[in-house]
């Protein structure tokens, strides 16, 4: 019995270290993305916003802002027809 628990025991030991090891480079990704919404240097604001710039074309061309703003205009009319009804 003892061997199979050693045996499960070196299993798990395996499977998290080979799940640390896949997860470590999104934890450094996870890191400057921390620096960058904390604004940690001077230009990372500028940098976002030319890269989101650059990305509007590719987004607008798959109709994904088309999307979100139909749906923001969904959700701004049925705020209207609710005050709307409170209204009257």
């Amino acid at each position: 019995m003892a061997e199979g628990d050693n045996r499960s025991t070196n299993l798990l030991a395996a499977e998290t270290a080979n799940l640390e090891e896949q997860l470590q480079g999104w934890g450094e990704m996870m890191l400057m993305a921390d620096k960058i919404l904390r604004w940690e240097r001077a230009w990372f604001p500028p940098a976002i916003m030319v890269t989101f710039l650059l990305l509007l074309p590719g987004l607008n061309q798959h109709g994904i802002i088309s999307k979100y703003i139909g749906m923001a205009k969904r959700e701004i009319n049925k705020l209207l027809k609710q005050k709307e009804k409170k209204n009257e």
